[in-house]
């Protein structure tokens, strides 16, 4: 049998985590050729090196070593030097995971070298496009072939996005995946309690930031450290990102924390260290979409230091809430976790929205069978006897009871893009559906 060509692209810290039990899969499966391929967009020992060792996973064929440099020069960066290699290796299919530059530029490399692209992670949305990672999340799903979504609602994005059906499918997050997989390792293998003389028992709570929006604002920095140093009873352990400290440096910050009681500020830790901190962890307060994730995996709390989320899952389970840069929120909530243990135990989520561990597995599943069957390619329609086109069609006029998402398609020679009830709720169409009397189909009819 001939192997799969795949390229696997990562660039950051979090895009790494994420992967990491897909790419030992793929890397030991026998009918899979990898090629593994890391931007260096997140580069040091501290953000990569690290995590290469600690998960165990091999070294990238390719190391573009981008840098750091403003995003539309990254992004240009990315694509000349992916665009090189990618002409080299001709594989069967790019994927990538997340919303990074490095993702759009993997998306943008394979789209112009006609090559199929899966995107892991897709259909995320925080609706806010000052973010740089929401314009990525839309243009890298316009691009794909093979978008893996996390959660329904994210498949419900894509929809909305005109993503056609037939190139969503719904496998969970792999965080999930690596969380569960590194959890008791992380438990076990980490000191990062005894370095940092945490007791046994000992309460605190995990914090990070990164974002722009608070890190590189001096107002929003400011105010949210010296919220933070007003709770005065609750214990901050803060593994700082290097541009913040820079910043904390830069807004005069520093020495007010390093002299404070209640915040330890360390530098980034390995991925078994910070699992291990989130695990032990009273509850945990950031502006990271990953860690958002995380918390409801392990069953924290969490507080998040944005406006919006693109994983609006945790709030909808009640394990999140948003303060943004409301201060009076952030103290209040904080302290009412910190202490009202009617409060903290309403926000333990009692379900995880983001999958069950075994999204890897489902997604190279996928792609095997779309291999198999030949659907591993650009998708095109051809104008036969009409000129392609979408209408909503009311079922009250069908002349069949019952019938099928793919009998109907098959029929009408039409895509069926959006199933609506009754109610106008909207219906994922999966080909066996039975589309009934009372539902409204929006459809493109070829």
């Amino acid at each position: 049998m001939t192997k799969i060509k795949i390229c696997l692209i990562t660039g950051t810290r979090p895009e790494l985590i994420k992967v990491s039990v897909l790419l030992k899969l793929m890397k030991k499966d026998p009918q899979i050729q990898l090629t593994f391929i890391h931007s260096g967009q997140h580069y040091d020992e501290l953000m990569f090196g690290s995590f290469l060792r600690d998960l165990n996973l091999p070294n990238p064929d390719y190391n573009i070593e981008v840098g750091s440099l403003p995003n539309s020069v990254q992004t240009g960066k990315m694509l000349i030097s992916l665009n090189d290699i990618i002409y080299r290796i001709v594989p069967d299919l790019i994927l990538a995971q997340g919303d990074t530059n490095t993702v759009l530029a993997a998306a943008l490399t394979s789209f112009k070298n006609n090559i199929p692209f899966g995107h892991i992670e897709a259909g995320i949305r925080s609706f806010d496009m000052r973010m740089p990672e929401e314009i990525n999340r839309v243009l890298t799903g316009s691009c794909a072939l093979l978008n893996f979504a996390p959660t329904q609602l994210s498949v419900n994005n894509l929809i909305d996005n005109g993503i056609l059906p037939n190139r969503i499918f719904l496998v969970g997050n792999p965080i999930v995946d690596a969380v569960h997989e590194n959890i008791e390792i992380a438990n076990k293998k980490s000191k990062i309690d005894q370095n940092l003389e945490i007791e046994s028992g000992k309460k605190f709570v995990l914090l990070t930031m990164h974002r722009p929006s608070n890190v590189d604002n001096r107002e929003n920095l400011k105010n949210i450290i010296e919220t933070l140093l007003q709770n005065k009873e609750i214990l901050y352990i803060f593994p700082a990102h290097p541009r913040t400290v820079k910043n904390i440096k830069k807004f005069n910050l520093y020495e007010e924390i390093q002299t404070s009681k209640n915040i330890r500020m360390i530098e980034p830790v390995n991925y078994f260290d910070m699992l291990k901190l989130m695990n032990l962890s009273s509850f945990i307060l950031t502006d990271s979409g990953g860690l958002q994730e995380e918390a409801v995996i392990l069953k924290k709390p969490c507080i998040t230091l944005r406006e919006n989320t693109e994983r609006p899952e945790s709030i909808e389970v009640g394990a999140n809430i948003l303060v943004g840069t409301d201060m009076q929120k952030l103290k209040s909530v904080s302290t009412n976790l910190w202490t009202n243990k009617v409060f903290y135990k309403s926000m333990i989520p009692h379900e995880n929205p983001f999958g069950d561990g075994n999204s890897s597995k489902k997604m190279i599943q996928i792609i095997k069978d779309a291999h198999q069957k030949g659907k591993l390619q650009i998708p095109f329609i051809e104008f036969k006897n009409t000129i392609p086109h979408c209408k909503l069609i009311d079922t009250s006029s069908l002349d069949e009871d019952l019938i099928t998402v793919s009998d109907f398609e098959k029929e009408k020679s039409c895509i069926i893009l959006e199933i609506f009830d009754y109610e106008g709720n909207s219906i994922f169409p999966s080909p066996n559906l039975e589309i009934t009397k009372k539902m409204k189909l929006k459809a493109r009819f070829i």
